[in-house]
């Protein structure tokens, strides 16, 4: 739903939203996947690529008091093969860039009913993975050639709080409202850097190998800081019947900070996140049809990244729909598919189409029952 983290019932996980804990009837797991077709195009040529992966897992669990729940969620990724030949210098050179790896969250979420209609909750993410950024020169006719490698290895907490309201207006239409808060956090950066010669044709064969003493400049260990965000969001709706609503986040990209792997070509300044969605159920209660208890959803996202690249800042647009299917029980399966694009096709900017397949498992069960009859 252009990723709305308003709207929270009982047989879902909102994992965006740690108040939606409080909310929960049933033991929930969940598992969602990705399949992204990306075409990446400039003035000059364009470039396919197709990856999948995971999107997140997670369990949530209701108790009398509070709802709970923990998992872990990819946060980013980096995985890049990039060359370039230059043939303006003799004997020509080749330029070869590669970066792999990511960070992942363990999270722990709890969420609390402080009153009739108003939840509170909180989430607490472990961060930790390890990035790698390798960059190579090579000269016709010289076997060996340069490469330098850029190794960190990342790890460190952040938060988020959030609070939810779901008001009744009258016997069809209820109010919801949410207010989100992600303070300002700083991860640990241990890094490593290396130089050394290596052949194109066998990258095992190798030269000199020279480890560059990174605590003289004090890079051995840095902090990446991460930027706070503010969100709010409003909709309308009928339980079990339809909703639409709309969010805004604020994001202070501006304090985005890692010393260690800076470009002199990017800066950041505060971006912003719109959507707009919802969903709509034809009869929830329908014994007759199936398709009566679908789920239809659809939103839209306009997204200011922050992030400038030569004074050009990168803005990502999303479209989003989907279906949700009920399984036996109150579990749902949610297929969704999204067609974006992000960046500018000009001459300092690639410009990326995508759409993306997603698959959601939510499978329910009833736990801490009180038996009465042995």
């Amino acid at each position: 739903m252009g990723g709305l983290e308003i709207y929270n019932d009982s047989i879902h996980a909102n994992l965006s939203n740690p108040s939606s804990y409080a909310k929960l009837k049933l033991t929930t797991y969940s598992l969602g996947l990705n399949y992204r077709n990306n075409n990446l195009t400039d003035t000059n040529d364009s470039k396919s690529l197709i990856s999948s992966g995971l999107d997140y897992i997670g369990v949530a669990i209701p108790t009398n008091k509070f709802g709970f729940g923990f998992g872990i969620i990819p946060y980013t990724s980096v995985g890049y093969k990039l060359n370039q030949l230059d043939t303006s210098s003799f004997p020509n050179i080749l330029n070869q860039y590669q970066g792999e790896g990511g960070v992942n969250k363990v999270f722990f979420s709890v969420g609390f009913n402080l009153l009739k209609y108003f939840s509170l909750g909180a989430t607490i993410n472990y961060d930790f993975g390890k990035l790698k950024y390798q960059t190579s020169k090579y000269v016709d006719d010289v076997f060996l050639g340069t490469v330098l490698i850029n190794e960190s290895s990342v790890s460190g907490l952040d938060f988020k709080l959030s609070t939810n309201f779901e008001i009744p207006i009258n016997e069809n239409l209820n109010l919801h409202a949410m207010i989100s808060y992600v303070p300002q956090a700083s991860l640990n950066s241990t890094n490593r850097s290396q130089l050394l010669t290596s052949a194109l044709s066998d990258p095992s064969i190798l030269g000199e190998v020279i480890e560059i003493d990174l605590a003289d400049t004090g890079l051995d260990l840095t902090e990446i800081q991460l930027p706070s965000s503010i969100g709010i969001g409003i909709g309308f709706g009928k339980n079990s019947k339809w909703f639409a609503g709309g969010q805004y986040i604020m994001i202070k990209s501006s304090n985005y900070k890692n010393s260690y792997n800076s470009l002199p070509n990017v800066h950041y300044k505060d971006g912003s996140q719109l959507s707009i969605g919802g969903f709509f159920i034809p009869d929830f209660s329908s014994i007759t049809s199936y398709w009566k208890r679908m789920v239809l959803r659809m939103g839209l996202r306009q997204e200011s990244t922050g992030i400038l690249t030569n004074n050009f800042e990168i803005k990502e647009t999303g479209l989003n729909f989907g279906f949700g299917f009920p399984l036996p029980g109150y579990s749902n399966l949610n297929i969704g598919l999204e067609y974006g694009s992000r960046g500018s096709n000009n001459s300092t900017m690639l410009e990326e189409k995508f759409w993306t397949l997603r698959l959601g498992f939510s499978l329910n069960d009833r736990w801490f029952i009180k038996r009465k009859y042995n």
